[in-house]
């Protein structure tokens, strides 16, 4: 018999820092008469694109009991066949873990992260099985501080935060809680829900109590006991917004600092985070809310909304996917579309942000789909059927092409609260929708089928909103974005950008008077261009992603430079460019066209109309 208490079992070391390379023993003590089958998953959930995980598994042979090398056929590009064998195994590998992501598997000198799905090699008959992993400190003596950041449950004594044993119910838990090794500051905070309730409020349950942890590895000089104070009034507020005991009782914001990376990943009692350690808020900033810190909570609210709206409420077709191929559903704008609006809103619910920095944020996501061509093109549902190729895997054409799930999928939520709260005379809102879902899929574990909102909205709440939720999901036709706002006391106002990187969301005193179309960025000589939108000078002019631009009527051209001689033209000006195409010299004519008004920034109107939709008030 095997020495462990799992009959699946992982052994785990970081083999090399230098060659990024993390080392596992996989034990698998169970009889099999026609061979085990070994896997490791083509994608992680979450971020729907085909990775092949098992391309970094760079060495790999299997043993018996007695040492003696057994058989190992691959069968294709993620899946190996083991011989029949009645005692115990051992499969040895090498993974190469240099991804920067919080998606896949990464180990440098300063810390190992790394998810389950690039990591653990999955027995295929078995996958009910319980599952234990032991992680080995690095020998290396720069490692010596190191710790372990996970949810995953603990066995054998360890402590939380320490080298050792951890088990899993099964392999689908084992490869949902992240794993971070190496030097990091814990920034702990409780949070008890339900919030201001006895008991017997409501038909309430008793108080419940969940620990969090705010990990912060990489290094940072930030005001640690701000953004725990900020975190807990969040999360306070996802707790309330779903009016049950949440799901959870300790929850890890797992976060590798850098100089300016980005990226979140959900999962079951965690989330893994990538974030710009500058732009996390110092002491000296205790009366500030600098952008940056802004887009951090943001995205902390974003992931751990997700604990329910994703692992737990979910498409029916992701719930039994085996990640071994794409998993298509028309619902993501649901799932990321309705996260993305609550995420940015909570900040000002919470008031951990105030009305008009929502407001502001939320003129940012207006401009971004209001510039996103690709939404006369694309429906929101056809957008999240094709996140595996489209979204994904976006080219210079996206602009044209496409439209985000995330971004039209928020400024329909925006709409279908605002019109559920008027049509109801506000005895409802989208608030009821998400509860609704959690208590009639997520909470028992059911998934949910392409109309649900349809379901819930028309059937359900027995609302008249057949027409807007035709348009919103099946045509390009543009959302009654101004309308709704303004029948709550908000006004849309259009002006033109100030330069290439205005994103919106403020009034301004300058703006440029020419429309130019084509985004570029720096070259020795000139610029070369990245994007081109359609239907603009740019485009009609004939410039190519990739070309570099050299000069505008005899001017030479820099990045920081182009636009203002662009713009000394006056409309309808005809002028000459000099564009360098696969090393060929090459003469275009652009002609001006006045600005777009395609920036937009929100104001207010009648404050208690707004009120009434951004009130923290939840039934």
């Amino acid at each position: 018999m095997s020495q462990h208490s799992a009959a699946i079992h992982y052994t785990l070391d970081v083999s090399s820092l230098a060659g990024h390379i993390l080392g596992v023993v996989l034990h698998i003590d169970l009889p099999s008469s026609e061979g085990h089958v070994l896997s490791l998953p083509a994608w992680i959930p979450g971020s729907y694109m085909i990775r092949d995980f098992a391309k970094n598994i760079v060495q790999i042979h299997a043993e018996d009991e007695q040492g003696v090398q057994l058989t190992l056929r691959k069968n294709d590009k993620q899946t190996w066949q083991l011989p029949p064998t009645s005692g115990p195994i051992k499969v040895h590998y090498r993974i190469y873990a240099f991804d920067l992501s919080v998606r896949s598997a990464y180990v440098f000198d300063d810390f190992a992260f790394f998810n389950g799905t690039s990591t653990f090699l999955a027995v295929e008959e078995h996958r009910n099985q319980p599952c234990g992993i032991t992680l080995m400190k690095p020998k290396q003596a720069q490692c010596s501080n190191w710790r372990v950041a996970t949810t995953l449950p603990v066995a054998n004594n360890t402590l939380h935060h320490d080298f050792g044993d951890y088990l899993a119910a099964d392999y689908n838990e084992l490869i949902d809680h992240p794993i971070l090794l190496g030097e990091y500051d814990i920034v702990p905070f409780d949070v008890v829900t339900p919030l201001n309730r006895t008991p017997l409020e409501k038909g309430m349950p008793p108080a419940h109590t969940c620990h969090f942890e705010l990990i912060l590895a990489g290094g940072h000089r930030s005001d640690t006991q701000r953004i725990a104070k900020d975190l807990r009034a969040l999360c306070a507020h996802h707790f309330a917004l779903f009016n049950d005991v949440p799901p959870i009782d300790r929850y890890l914001f797992i976060t590798m600092l850098t100089g300016r990376d980005f990226g979140g990943l959900e999962h079951m009692s965690s989330t893994a985070l990538l974030y710009s350690r500058d732009d996390l808020p110092s002491i000296a900033q205790a009366d500030h809310m600098p952008d940056g810190y802004r887009t951090f909570l943001s995205l902390c609210s974003h992931e751990f909304l997700h604990t329910w709206h994703v692992k737990r409420t979910r498409p029916a077709v992701l719930k039994s996917s085996t990640l071994a191929e794409e998993a298509y559903t028309p619902q993501l704008w649901i799932y990321e579309g309705f996260t993305s609006y609550y995420d940015d809103m909570s900040l000002a619910r919470s008031q951990v942000t105030d009305v008009s920095s929502y407001l502001e944020v939320l003129g940012q996501t207006l401009t971004r789909l209001e510039r996103n061509i690709g939404r006369h093109k694309q429906t929101v549902t056809e957008s999240s059927f094709d996140a595996w190729t489209k979204f994904y895997q976006q080219d210079a054409s996206a602009i044209n092409n496409i439209v985000s799930y995330y971004v039209k999928g928020a400024v329909i939520a925006l709409c279908l609260d605002l019109q559920i709260r008027l049509t109801s005379q506000h005895k409802r809102s989208l608030d009821d929708v998400m509860r609704y879902l959690w208590q009639h899929h997520g909470k028992i574990d059911v998934g949910t089928p392409d109309d649900i909102i349809q379901q819930i909205i028309l059937v359900e709440f027995e609302l008249p909103l057949q027409s807007f939720m035709h348009d919103a999901l099946y045509t390009n036709k543009d959302l009654p974005v101004q309308s709704l706002l303004e029948t709550f006391g908000v006004s849309l106002q259009r002006r033109p950008r100030v330069d290439a990187n205005d994103i919106g969301g403020k009034p301004a005193t300058r703006t440029r008077p020419n429309h130019f179309g084509a985004a570029y960025k720096a070259a020795d000589t000139g610029v070369i261009i990245t994007q081109v939108s359609e239907n603009t000078p740019a485009f009609h002019a004939g410039l190519q992603v990739g070309d570099q631009l050299i000069s505008l009527n005899d001017w030479q051209l820099t990045n920081t430079n182009l636009l203002d001689i662009y713009d000394h033209f006056p409309e309808s000006s005809d002028l000459v460019m000099f564009v360098l195409r696969h090393q060929r010299l090459k003469q275009l004519t652009l002609t001006i066209n006045q600005a777009l008004h395609d920036t937009i920034f929100l104001t207010v109107n009648d404050e208690q109309k707004l009120l009434k939709w951004l009130s923290n008030k939840q039934k």
